[in-house]
């Protein structure tokens, strides 16, 4: 089985096996593709490369694809579970045989859902879920998604907030030793609650124009994505207007 890494400037990184670089069209992969920021980040990117969609279920993925193939874009997605190191490998050795080595950017959205719970009732799987989503898979990113646990600690949210900091411990030593290299590693700090189907069907939180539009998230993503060597960004905080924090 092989294994890749990102090594190589921004705007392009490349996906490299074997020492090998392939000179091929650059594409986008985005890991963690659900309603708000996922799908958004990748319909974002599809305007300039081909994406690859990694989800752990094929249907919406496979919408989404649809959707962007509708507008000119190009997409494919891949059943992947980023906590499983073999699931990810398959899913990579299938993005490799479909758009090649080289890869422009890379967005880490995946994450463990934020269910509250006393800290007394919480299981060792409890805490060991967020971390195999956050920690333990090796993932080619550049870009990570965080939230307001990344910063701020709440009560009944351990597992969440102990796997948001530690992501972003992981960003910050990353960009430590990569950036030197001209590795652009980002982590993003999503401090509110994004619009999606499931926060207006549940009414969650804050009124609906007060919620994160996800469109505008992407193009923060993109953004940090199209940022000169000479003025990298290493963390970013999105919040809506009426967020006090």
């Amino acid at each position: 089985m092989q294994h890749y890494v990102l090594i190589s400037p921004p705007p392009i990184a490349y996906l490299i096996t074997n020492g090998d670089i392939m000179d091929q069209r650059p594409f986008a992969i985005i890991a963690g593709v659900g309603a708000g920021t996922g799908a958004a980040v990748a319909r974002r990117f599809a305007k300039q490369y081909p994406v690859a969609l990694l989800a752990r279920s094929p249907k919406f993925a496979s919408e989404l694809v649809s959707q962007i193939e509708a507008d000119g874009g190009i997409a494919a997605s891949f059943q992947a579970n980023v906590s499983d190191e073999e699931s990810m490998n398959l899913a990579f050795d299938a993005i490799k045989e479909k758009f090649g080595t080289k890869c422009a950017a890379a967005i880490f959205n995946a994450s463990s859902r934020p269910f509250p719970k006393p800290f007394l009732w919480q299981s060792q799987d409890d805490l060991a879920y967020g971390l195999d989503i956050s920690l333990t898979e090796f993932v080619p990113t550049l870009i990570f998604t965080g939230a307001t646990a990344s910063v701020k600690a709440n009560a009944w949210m351990q597992p969440f907030t102990v796997s948001k900091h530690a992501l972003r411990a992981l960003s910050q030593t990353l960009s430590r030793e990569f950036e030197p290299q001209g590795v652009h590693i980002a982590h993003v700090i999503i401090d509110g609650v994004i619009r999606m189907p499931l926060t207006r069907l549940l009414k969650l939180f804050s009124a609906w124009d007060a919620k994160l539009d996800p469109d505008a998230i992407a193009e923060s993503y993109w953004h940090l994505h199209a940022q000169s060597l000479s003025s990298m960004t290493s963390e970013i905080a999105i919040r809506p207007f009426c967020e006090t924090w």
